[in-house]
């Protein structure tokens, strides 16, 4: 009979060590014996603050935790889509410029989604609406800044969270230790190897010894077990996206008197953008920027401008982060997660995805104690695949933009690194052709995240930023100009678009309204601690 695993050891916390803890507890918990390792001392970064759709169905539905119980103890907001600012032309023309990323499909219309349709219609001079505003419903909401929930809790639409991610470990933490995780706070001291090369144990500070079958590195960038202990090279990718570096704050914010917009933002600045995410009374916010082409002082002074803040008033939290992946992100008995495993800048909100994609295939390749080297290899597949995917996707905001104001957005536009896959990708858009092949309709989509794993980023996205950066195909899809039924169906369903948007105006409550209800009209927690988008 082969050995099952009888012991996991997860070292370090935040939000990576717990939603590793929690998940595993509920997966495997009743026949694994696991243990969580965290220093008091180490601080943790938090890098998701904002999220995608599929939280919900793929994490904790799982953990069997409805939406609404997690939510209020995490001073959780809605989030339907990304809000681009100032992205295109140079800043002093610019004013409030800006573009929609939105969450679900584009509708189809005889198997060819609205997109397709609307280059059309832009070609010939039949619809001036930018994307997000003839394709979906949602724009006029995110503008209107209205929930994505009726009072009655009925869903519209598709929408993601924004939430405090320290809140979010700290309620985690709780439910695994319920479920029989063992919690030790003390720090790794060194770590001991078998004659193999795999991990024997973790000796901690305080003397113990923690031996283990598997273990799990959720030590955040320093990968004090994959890429220390075992010399698992790291696979930078500096080359590929230019930014290095973030300054982040919280800042207080009057809801009663601007209300809260169901929307992540991403401004465009002189070296890089900066997130704003809101939640009931502030909204967190950073500078992602790139350290080659301005200074910390420089980029925190830009940031606090942006915002007005007053430096001996706010607490900065300052951050260096390295972009890549391991070259594996399993190797012998250790699998790294969350910033130990890989990173990019949460400009599309991936922190929290890579985390619980890679539990998911985690726990779908459980290993048994001979650690299979196919099953392993078919894990680092995947997530390298994921990783790869992404990575293309967020190059595609960058060298698509039309600022020519710095240095930093020219070397953007001109000297990026280009996968084969994204180049491929904008070739499919320049021809007209759909980027990706969607699945055929958005509750498929967020609900099946085994097909959608590889593939996030679908025709839709690609649209949305493609579009939005003023990048059209140079000529719509030829099938179209055979089918004057589908043309004139198609027609109708921008039509029924615009007649949805107008009523869900009328019956939507503000989110700021549904908000206020869903904490129960008090003030939610704040964590003294910042993260990111």
């Amino acid at each position: 009979m082969e050995e099952l695993i009888r012991d996991v050891v997860i070292l370090g916390g935040g939000t990576a060590g717990w939603m590793t803890a929690s998940y595993l507890a509920r997966a495997v918990g009743s026949k694994v014996r696991i243990t969580l390792i965290e220093a008091a001392t180490i601080p943790k970064i938090g890098v998701g603050e904002a999220t995608i759709p599929n939280l919900q169905k793929v994490f904790f539905d799982f953990l069997g935790i409805p939406e609404e119980e997690w939510m209020r103890h995490c001073n959780a907001s809605f989030k339907m889509g990304i809000r681009f600012v100032n992205w295109r032309p140079q800043p002093q023309s610019a004013g409030d410029d800006y573009f929609y990323h939105l969450f679900g499909l584009i509708p189809n219309c005889d198997s060819v989604p609205l997109s397709h349709y609307w280059v059309l219609r832009q070609q010939e001079r039949m619809d001036d609406r930018p994307l997000a505003y003839a394709c979906y419903k949602e724009a006029p909401l995110l503008d209107a800044k209205l929930s994505p929930r009726m009072m009655d809790g009925t869903r519209v639409t598709n929408y993601a969270w924004h939430f405090d991610a320290h809140l979010v470990a700290d309620y985690l933490q709780k439910l695994a230790v319920g479920w029989g995780v063992q919690h030790v706070v003390d720090e790794l001291d060194h770590v001991e190897l078998a004659p193999d090369g795999s991990i024997a144990a973790l000796h901690t500070r305080m003397g113990n010894r923690y031996g283990a079958d598997l273990f799990i590195d959720c030590s955040g960038f320093r990968g004090l077990l994959i890429n220390k202990a075992l010399g698992e090279p790291f696979i930078d990718m500096k080359n590929h996206l230019l930014c290095d570096s973030a300054v982040a704050a919280s800042v207080p914010h009057d809801d009663e008197r601007h209300g809260v917009e169901p929307y992540t933002s991403s401004i465009a600045m002189k070296h890089g953008w900066t997130w704003k995410i809101p939640m009931l009374t502030r909204f967190g916010s950073g500078y992602v920027y790139s350290s080659d082409f301005t200074s910390q002082d420089e980029a925190t002074d830009e940031f606090l401008k942006l915002w007005n803040l007053d430096a001996n008033q706010v607490k900065l939290n300052q951050i260096r982060f390295r972009t890549g992946r391991n070259r594996n992100a399993w190797v012998k008995n250790c699998v790294s997660i969350g910033l130990s495993s890989c990173f990019l800048e949460p400009l599309e909100s991936t922190g929290i995805y890579f985390i619980y994609a890679a539990i998911y295939q985690l726990v779908k390749h459980f290993p048994d104690r001979s650690f299979n080297p196919s099953v392993i290899a078919a894990f680092n597949d995947e997530i390298a695949g994921m990783y790869d995917d992404c990575r293309d996707f967020i190059q595609a905001h960058y060298f698509t933009t039309s600022r020519n104001d710095t240095a930093f957005w020219r070397a953007n536009k001109n000297e990026l690194h280009l996968s084969d896959s994204i180049r491929h990708k904008l070739e499919l858009y320049k021809a007209g052709l759909i980027v990706t092949a969607p699945l055929s309709d958005a509750g498929a989509y967020y609900e099946n995240f085994e097909t959608e794993f590889r593939n996030f980023w679908t025709n839709s996205s690609y649209y949305c930023i493609f579009s939005g950066m003023g990048w059209m195909p140079k000529a719509p899809l030829a099938k179209l100009r055979y089918s004057p039924a589908s043309l004139s169906k198609a027609q109708q369903s921008f039509t029924d678009l615009q007649h949805q948007t107008a009523e869900l105006k009328t019956k939507l409550p503000s989110c700021h309204e549904y908000l206020q209800t869903l904490h129960g009209g008090a003030k939610p927690m704040q964590a003294a601690r910042t993260g990111s988008a």
